[in-house]
């Protein structure tokens, strides 16, 4: 079957990058079973007293339910890390947060269930367990049962009634952090979400804005009139110009909207981008491409659409795609066809799309009419619905009405920007391609206080989750408010007596019955060197 890389900026951005931390948990295993270690973390693990601990590879298994609505099905194993290298009694246990040296915690990374897969299968009717609620209830139950190694870790003083626990995820698990506290209190004492898309949203054409923004002011104005000229011949219904548009870039007799699509790819490359990124990354490398003629580089208002078309499909047809598809046809690799996620085999992608189909929507698309961008209006939410279908055939049909009800549903369900928590820590990048789906959206309008404060930084998508990044003072900045807001918030905790009982709240304010994550790994996940505590990483996407 042919590969399709119609992931549109899902898997090889956002994804990839959150997935770095787990890449090993994908491997099958059994509890205390070794991943591959990265050549960083390689060396012996201590514990504050100089006692040696388990390596950081070390891979656990929890006995997760596989539907917290009917325990009776059983349970499946759900793998993760821990380490308790820097804990100390009386220290948090975080969900994902570096910073050991600030408050003396211990950690747990945990998969999710695309990676640790309650089934032996995807289909359908096994997906109907991969959900956001029962994401949420892995993440309580996880966190009221589960027997950690660590010194005290299979008694009750490690229950989140007995010593704070703080959850921390980056993106989607960013967004389950808020989504979390808000819907099960009492469990979580704090929380970080970095980059999290709290907003289900079915039209996000502003995925793209944030790009038009921030890149290069002369690629930025070219890339913008190609897609004019672009639209001009789909609009036209030439099919003659537009074989010979696409025969310039390197393909033929793709559909308009696949074609529209394919152009998508290198623009949704910005978002591999971060801080820290060279100057000579793939994106730049495509301005670079459109904005460097003959030793010349183009003013801010660029050398025009023609000009810039010509030169974005040389680049396609001699680089980009050659590379992209290597191995695979060019037409095949780059169609938004749902049948190329259709295999059953389990795939965090097949159970991604399928959380992207049945509940967040997310469709990076064209902007709507009367909106100038750098995306073709020929890709639109209609082209989502039909890829839903074709891949997870049985469960949706081809109306984009009822898959707007189902991302509806979703938003009013899980609140979208009206999410709040108390000591939720937010961070948000204006470079980020999502951060219009984050609590620091324009049309979200929602005010930073003490027990949520927002920041938005200089970043990308969680770049506040790599160190390197406090080269940037607006990241540094909230680095060092994260190592003075934790220990206080850590400080107001009491332990209780009585463990929590959680039901699912809407709106509430979250915690007040509370008794009082290649280079994003365990050893340099950027809070790492910011929190610190049992770092309760929930990553993946």
């Amino acid at each position: 079957m042919a590969v399709s890389a119609a992931t549109n900026g899902l898997l090889t951005g956002r994804r990839q990058r959150m997935h770095d931390i787990l890449k090993n948990l994908g491997s099958s295993g059994g509890s205390n079973s070794k991943a591959k270690p990265d050549a960083a973390i390689r060396r012996p693990v201590t514990d504050v007293n100089g006692t040696l601990i388990p390596d950081y590879d070390v891979i656990y298994t929890f006995d997760q339910l596989i539907d917290h609505s009917n325990p009776r099905l059983g349970t499946f194993k759900q793998r993760y890390y821990h380490t308790w290298e820097y804990w100390r009694p009386g220290g948090p246990i975080v969900i994902m947060t570096p910073g050991e040296q600030a408050m003396d915690g211990a950690e747990v990374h945990l998969t999710n269930r695309s990676m640790s897969n309650p089934y032996p299968d995807m289909t359908v009717q096994s997906l109907q367990v991969h959900t956001i609620e029962q994401a949420m209830d892995d993440l309580v139950y996880f966190a009221q049962n589960v027997k950690l190694a660590m010194p005290g870790g299979d008694t009750e003083s490690v229950r989140p009634h007995r010593m704070p626990w703080i959850l921390l995820g980056g993106s989607y698990a960013g967004a389950l952090t808020s989504w979390t506290l808000n819907q099960r209190p009492g469990v979580f004492w704090a929380g970080y979400s970095s980059s999290g898309v709290i907003q289900p949203l079915l039209n996000f054409w502003q995925y793209f804005t944030p790009i038009q923004t921030h890149m290069p002011a002369n690629c930025s104005a070219d890339v913008q009139a190609a897609i004019e000229l672009v639209d001009t011949v789909l609009d036209s219904g030439d099919a003659a110009a537009f074989e010979e548009l696409q025969t310039l870039f390197g393909f033929s007799g793709l559909a308009p909207s696949d074609f529209a699509n394919a152009l998508t790819y290198v623009i949704s490359d910005w978002q591999t981008l971060d801080i820290v990124s060279p100057r000579g990354s793939g994106f730049f490398e495509f301005c670079d491409a459109l904005e460097v003629q003959g030793g010349q580089v183009a003013p801010a208002s660029g050398f025009g659409g023609r000009s810039a078309l010509e030169a974005w499909a040389r680049f396609y047809r001699t680089s980009y795609i050659p590379t992209l598809c290597e191995g695979f046809d060019a037409n095949a690799c780059v169609t938004f066809d749902g049948i190329t996620s259709s295999d059953t085999t389990p795939s965090d992608d097949r159970s991604w799309w399928w959380t992207v189909c049945s509940e967040v929507g997310w469709a990076q698309v064209g902007p709507p009419a009367g909106v100038t961008g750098i995306v073709s209006k020929h890709f639109t939410a209609d082209n989502y619905t039909q890829y839903c279908r074709d891949a997870f055939r049985g469960a949706f049909s081809s109306s984009t009405s009822e898959y707007q009800a189902r991302i509806d549903a979703t938003s009013q369900k899980f609140l979208g920007w009206n999410t709040t928590a108390e000591r939720l820590f937010v961070v948000n990048g204006n470079r980020d391609p999502w951060v219009e789906v984050t609590h620091s959206a324009a049309a979200a309008r929602i005010a930073s206080t003490a027990t949520q404060p927002i920041f938005l930084t200089d970043g990308f998508h969680c770049s506040d989750l790599l160190a390197d990044n406090a080269i940037d003072q607006s990241i540094n900045q909230v680095f060092q408010s994260a190592i003075t807001t934790f220990p206080q918030w850590v400080a107001e905790f009491k332990p209780s007596d009585k463990a929590t009982t959680t039901t699912t709240t809407t709106g509430s304010d979250s915690n007040k019955n509370n008794s009082s994550l290649g280079r994003r790994d365990a050893a340099a996940s950027a809070l790492g060197l910011v929190l610190a505590g049992v770092v309760f990483a929930f990553m993946g996407l």
